[in-house]
């Protein structure tokens, strides 16, 4: 049935001429997450061969890749239900399947259908240069170059995939639930504690990024240096905006919205400081002494 519910919709985006094709991206995971979420990841595996197959028959041949890996992150999502993995450890593997899924796609279809990328950063580097030259702006030489915008559209393609898995994370447990799957309720992300070692990770990547910025040589090497440290940057960068908010709610207002714009400024305004602070919430004791104070705030003391 459920092979039959994807095939639908595998016919449906085909008829409309893949008009709907970005919001059923977000719809396509469905199907297989619920079976795989009640059955298991064993019997999972059968009913994705069969969408797979589905997919290849009625399929348009530019929504095969999407339906595919939409298929397979809803396999391994719905196998996390089924073992009741903690939700939020679920959540991060969905975005980072998610993130790796959306570049490997803009690499798969580039190569299928002659799109060429480097192309798009010249047209797009040429209209900076006059937009700056209008505007009256000399363009610095070492910033803007064709490289720099390859790894800044790279990063961007990592940066929606993870907005798009947890879009996918949250529509899917709000369906699950509706039809009343045996899921479990989603943990705070305050609650979540990283392993430490992610941090130093993190910390690694940033430097490296730092130590290849602004160099002449566009080799392999610092591109890829370059791109990941921008990864490892964005990673500590949210677990700064997570620690300044429980230190806003713990010591200046229990605001949420409060909070919420304090992060926004600092992402703004002082994003070196956030990553560091980020660092320290992971791999330190930052985090849970702000649980502890907000616990204590919580029952009174």
């Amino acid at each position: 049935m459920l092979i039959a519910v994807f095939g639908v919709l595998i016919l449906l985006n085909r008829q409309t001429g893949g008009l709907f094709e970005e919001a059923f991206v977000y719809i396509f995971p469905l199907p297989m997450t619920a079976y795989s979420a009640k059955y298991g990841l064993r019997s999972g595996v059968p009913v994705f061969i069969g969408m797979v197959m589905i997919t290849l028959f009625c399929g348009s041949f530019t929504a095969i890749f999407y339906a595919i890996t939409a298929a397979l992150l809803g396999l391994a999502f719905g196998a996390c239900l089924h073992h009741h993995v903690d939700t939020t450890r679920t959540m991060i593997l969905v975005m980072v399947l998610a993130a790796v899924f959306n570049l490997l796609s803009t690499i798969v279809l580039a190569s299928l259908f002659g799109y060429d990328l480097n192309r798009e950063i010249t047209e797009m580097q040429n209209m900076m240069s006059m937009a700056m030259e209008k505007a009256g702006v000399m363009m610095p030489e070492n910033v803007f170059t064709h490289d720099y915008l390859k790894r800044l559209m790279i990063v961007s393609m990592v940066f929606m995939g993870v907005i798009q898995g947890f879009l996918i994370f949250q529509i899917s447990l709000m369906v699950l639930k509706a039809l009343r799957f045996p899921v479990q309720q989603a943990k705070p992300i305050r609650e979540f504690f990283p392993p430490k070692w992610s941090g130093f990770l993190g910390l690694g990547l940033f430097l490296l990024y730092l130590f290849t910025f602004g160099r002449n040589g566009d080799t392999l090497a610092e591109t890829l240096g370059q791109t990941i440290g921008v990864c490892g940057y964005l990673y500590l960068s949210c677990f700064g905006a997570i620690a300044l908010s429980l230190l806003v709610q713990a010591y200046i207002s229990r605001s949420k919205l409060v909070a919420i714009l304090l992060c926004i400024l600092a992402l703004l305004m002082f994003p070196l400081p956030l990553t560091f602070l980020g660092f320290f919430y992971i791999t330190g004791s930052l985090h849970e002494s702000l649980l502890q104070r907000l616990s204590a705030q919580s029952s009174g003391k």
